[in-house]
């Protein structure tokens, strides 16, 4: 078994792509994952899987507050660009971005945006898995149409056609 090997075999698991932002004193910061779930309903909570190589990582370990941002298939772009390195400077000029109760960034129009407040982390490997208690829910009423990632791209879910 390589990393390769479990590489390759996890590009057959078709996931819901998230967006996962965070203030801090430096600016706004942004990842793209599809290793998000949720944890328990009480407390409500959800845990994210962060590389430690990632450039939000520490970012993410000082903060007082992260929301999830569940992203939408019209919000491809903004994907794309949180997914790209050399966008890093310029990601948060995509989008309608507003803060909610801890002061995290939101996506207005997402399926919906957790906001949370760090509740656990723990080391595993080459990542950290950070446990966020829920404290809000937004559903921004948007059409149920997600993001979904599988075999290394974006895809979305084939429209039904009304009976």
């Amino acid at each position: 078994m390589t990393p390769n090997d479990f590489k390759s075999g996890m590009r057959r698991l078709a996931a819901g792509v998230s967006l996962v932002t965070v203030a801090t004193a430096e600016g706004r910061h942004g990842l793209i994952a599809t290793a998000v779930t949720s944890l328990s309903a009480e407390p409500p909570s959800l845990l994210i899987c962060v590389n430690a190589s990632a450039s939000i990582h520490e970012h993410l370990r000082g903060a007082p507050a992260f929301c999830i941002n569940v992203l939408s298939r019209s919000q491809q772009a903004v994907a794309e660009r949180f997914a790209q390195p050399r966008d890093r400077h310029t990601r948060f000029e995509l989008g309608d971005w507003t803060e909610l109760e801890t002061g995290a960034p939101a996506l207005r129009g997402a399926q919906v945006s957790f906001d949370c407040r760090p509740a656990q982390t723990v080391s595993f490997g080459t990542h950290t898995i950070f446990i966020g208690e829920v404290v809000a829910v937004t559903d921004w009423s948007s059409p149920a149409d997600p993001l979904l990632y599988h075999e290394g791209r974006f895809q979305a879910l084939p429209r039904s056609e009304p009976a």
